[in-house]
């Protein structure tokens, strides 16, 4: 049965239809309890469902943005094994992006790298199981600006090793609070002329 709130046009009519949007992806953990605080720290997450080994957990207005589990099988992962490498997460601004680093921080929570994509600003962290997360602002102010970086020349150099530029996030923290624009924010640890 067609739910009938769906939108027409996400509505699929025997052809291929694409996801409205990622719901949530789920971690099976080897520090439940650990990686539970970590992930309301960070994102100021709530448990909508908790019971002994499973947690449903949300940031907005989603019922649940991510599960995390346990299982007594679960053994750690390889370095470097295939699957996913990072989850990343927007920001709305560089405010926002330096209110989490600041918070995090005091909470001895510290990024492992800060690097400038040039199309985004970001902070990648480990959480308690090893996995990483990527915290991120758009460096243009619109995502037709983000999406022609992405389309074109000046990606080939962002998109090989070392991805970017490396910055100190401590630096970005003093030149936001001296007011600093959007756009001089944009340029952090991007050498002069590029």
């Amino acid at each position: 049965m067609m739910n009938e709130l769906e939108p027409l046009e996400s509505r699929s009519t025997g052809g291929s239809s694409r996801p409205a949007y990622i719901s949530h992806y789920g971690i099976r953990a080897r520090q439940y309890k650990d990686m539970i605080q970590w992930y309301q720290t960070v994102f100021s997450a709530k448990i909508q469902h908790e019971n002994e080994f499973l947690a449903f957990m949300t940031f907005d207005e989603e019922h649940h943005r991510l599960v995390i589990f346990e299982d007594e099988a679960t053994v750690a992962k390889p370095e470097n094994a295939a699957g996913v490498d990072h989850v990343g997460y927007g920001l709305a601004s560089f405010g926002d992006l330096v209110a989490t680093y600041e918070r995090l921080k005091a909470e001895g929570i510290t990024p492992f790298l800060p690097i400038n994509h040039m199309f985004t600003t970001s902070l990648y962290y480990h959480d308690p199981d090893g996995n990483d997360v990527e915290l991120s602002v758009d460096n243009f102010p619109t995502k037709t600006e983000c999406d022609a970086f992405v389309r074109g020349e000046e990606m080939a150099e962002i998109g090989r090793p070392p991805f970017g530029y490396a910055f100190d996030p401590d630096e970005l923290a003093r030149l936001y609070h001296e007011g600093a624009s959007a756009d001089d924010l944009a340029r952090i640890g991007v050498p002069a002329g590029d």
